[in-house]
């Protein structure tokens, strides 16, 4: 049976979407899939940690609301994970799940039960979970509701403000792919990353600033705008350096500085250039092997320029196909294990190349990585944890 051009998913979706109130996205979802005998539709939001999907309050399942589905041993959790649409026949229908996703950038995933299922069937509804992300990401800019959706525990002002501040944590295009993951996420104040693709290039960096909290979130707030003043206005590395350390000086009380890695990539030559000022220097993974460290010398953490030169050497890597490349924040190496003693950069080095090797998406391999770190602590992080991954596929 081929389905009308008009009962098709997306379209209902579209035209729907157009008049519906953006709180009432999952009833747009629901209507959108009547046509070809959908129901009992729920929305599945990741939530900040990238541990679980938070359903849709709203919407009751077999007169029951749904349960939060755990990214590890749910049939919700595998179709996000490996962004693959699923389907399994029951009793009642087929249950189906379908990646949300926007690029590279992962939401959610969205469920139903279906009275059929077949090659049409699955494709209509990959294509719609493929239209929803981003009227999802849309009408997000007009309700809260979404964002309260992926919440899971109470989360501070600073957390609040470091959240808004992030670009989407997932981006691909011209074979390179950026992934980036903060902790704690309900309580992050000081770590942030930033990444624009233009005209072939990829422009990236993380800060970490001093302190935690409130105030260090303010200062973020203004070098993340100061980065992108630069990047936008076509400064060069040290140019860059400079701006974001004179904006630095400009903060008023405490001392205010943060260390931070620029970078940029050449998405078709894969030439990857970066900077550190007071950073750790970026692990790059080939052939399930970390490359050894050139002898780099930094930069000093931007904000205290008045004390030197900011601007270190300027480094340049070429990438080979399948090559990754992760940034972090000294909060990851510092968190302690149970007996005491730190993480490490060296365990974090073997960590990634081993993940890397796996072969599963950036994001994922973020996730993985932040998770282990986590898993690995005695106690709740010290301090901000940050993770970027970057890979070339040329």
């Amino acid at each position: 049976m081929t389905v009308d051009a008009r009962d098709r998913p997306v379209t209902r979706l579209l035209l729907a979407h157009q008049t519906a109130q953006p709180d009432a996205f999952v009833e747009t979802l629901a209507a959108a899939v009547a046509g070809i005998g959908g129901r009992d539709v729920v929305l599945l939001l990741i939530d900040y940690a990238h541990v679980a999907l938070t359903p849709h309050p709203d919407v009751l399942m077999h007169g029951s609301e749904p349960e939060v589905a755990s990214l590890d041993g749910s049939m919700a959790g595998r179709a996000f994970t490996s962004s693959t649409t699923l389907a399994a026949e029951r009793d009642d229908g087929w249950h189906v799940w379908v990646p949300v996703s926007e690029q590279s950038n992962r939401l959610g995933v969205l469920a139903m039960t279906l009275s059929r299922w077949d090659d049409e069937i699955e494709f209509l509804v990959t294509e719609l979970g493929l239209a929803a992300a981003p009227l999802l990401l849309a009408s997000a800019q007009y309700t809260d509701l979404p964002h309260l959706l992926r919440r899971r525990h109470d989360m501070d002002l600073a957390a609040e403000m470091q959240w808004s501040l992030l670009p989407p944590l997932s981006f691909a295009a011209a074979g390179a792919t950026i992934a980036g993951l903060l902790e704690p996420a309900y309580e992050v104040g000081g770590d942030c990353f930033d990444y624009a693709f233009n005209a072939g290039r990829l422009d990236f960096a993380v800060l970490d600033t001093v302190g935690h909290g409130l105030s260090s979130a303010v200062l973020a707030a203004l070098l993340v705008g100061a980065y992108r003043h630069g990047r936008r206005a076509g400064d060069d590395f040290a140019q860059l350096a400079s701006r974001i350390d004179a904006a630095a000086r400009t903060f008023p009380g405490r001392p205010a500085f943060a260390t931070a890695v620029l970078g940029r990539l050449d998405t078709a030559h894969g030439l990857l250039t970066w900077m550190t000022c007071g950073h750790p220097l970026p692990i790059i993974v080939r052939d399930g092997s970390i490359l050894s460290e050139p002898c780099v010398r930094p930069g000093l953490p931007l904000g205290i320029g008045a004390l030197g030169s900011v601007v270190g050497d300027i480094v340049e890597t070429r990438l080979q196909p399948g090559d990754g490349v992760l940034l972090y924040t000294d909060g990851v190496t510092d968190s302690a294990m149970p007996d005491g003693t730190p993480f490490g950069e060296q365990r974090l080095r073997d960590l990634f190349a081993r993940e890397h090797t796996a072969g599963a998406s950036p994001h994922e391999v973020v996730r993985r990585l932040i998770r282990t770190a986590i898993e690995h602590s005695a106690t709740s992080l010290r301090d901000d944890a940050t993770m970027v991954y970057l890979r070339w596929d040329g």
